[in-house]
């Protein structure tokens, strides 16, 4: 529901910055810009180098068994260091995970 500014007087408050809803008024303030959003090469930074080897395998389209036998570790491990990768990244997916990675790391040879 868009309030009623009825008289020029309510609408020149209303774009100076206040809002009147079901008779309380508001003081709008402009968000301040934070801190930009990180970029995918810093991003990339927090990961390990191990980290750094599963993205790339992940990057190749490798599933967790190939990544797994490629690097000499178990499948479990291969899953905790994609958990781990994940919460670095503000991701949920491999796919967002190698969104927030193209062109950070060099894609491993194929299998």
């Amino acid at each position: 529901m868009v309030p009623d500014l009825g008289a020029p007087q309510e609408q020149n408050r209303a774009l100076a910055g206040e809002l009147i809803l079901n008779g309380q008024r508001y003081h709008l303030v402009p968000a301040e810009d934070s801190a930009p959003a990180p970029t995918p090469a810093s991003d990339v930074r927090l990961l390990t180098s191990r980290e750094l080897q599963v993205v790339s395998c992940v990057c190749a389209g490798w599933g967790n068994k190939q990544i797994a036998t490629k690097l000499h570790i178990s499948t479990w491990t291969v899953a905790a260091h994609l958990r781990r990768i994940f919460v670095k990244l503000g991701v949920d997916t491999r796919a967002a995970m190698v969104s927030r990675c193209l062109g950070a790391v060099s894609l491993p040879p194929t299998p």
